[in-house]
């Protein structure tokens, strides 16, 4: 192992801090960066995945600026009466995600969300999320 590459530690979220994986261990092993690398790309999809999959209980109202970042706020609104097939819904849509990510997933920046071609008889939209992942 290279002395960078055991120098250099990618601190994991707070979710995998939390749950621990492998309870006969009183200590973490140290993992590689390429391993922290990897365990770091992966946290970030499976909680954005969360992210998106999470419905809102209820509407906040734009007066309530302090509950913008609020876990209240968490998540998507629902989705279950939105047109697809309308150019309004679909850039709405776009501008929702990204504005989601970019409140509730700090370790991703320049975001954009773009919808990818919408196929004639299919009932669903396929988004595209481009970001750079930042390490500290």
């Amino acid at each position: 192992m290279s002395r960078i590459d055991s120098e250099i530690h990618i601190t994991p979220s707070i979710i995998d801090r939390l749950l621990d994986n492998e309870p006969e261990l009183t200590q973490e092993p140290l993992a590689s960066r390429s391993r922290s690398l990897q365990e770091f790309k992966q946290a970030v999809k499976r909680d954005l995945e969360w992210l998106l999959n999470t419905r809102r209980a209820i509407k906040i109202s734009p007066t309530l600026k302090e509950l913008t970042h609020s876990i209240a706020n968490y998540g998507l609104a629902d989705l279950s009466n939105v047109n697809v097939k309308s150019v309004n819904e679909q850039h709405r849509l776009e501008q929702e995600i990204e504005q989601v990510i970019r409140i509730f997933e700090p370790r991703l920046e320049d975001t954009i969300v773009t919808l990818e071609p919408v196929l004639e008889n299919e009932p669903a939209l396929h988004f595209r999320i481009d970001a750079r992942l930042k390490i500290e």
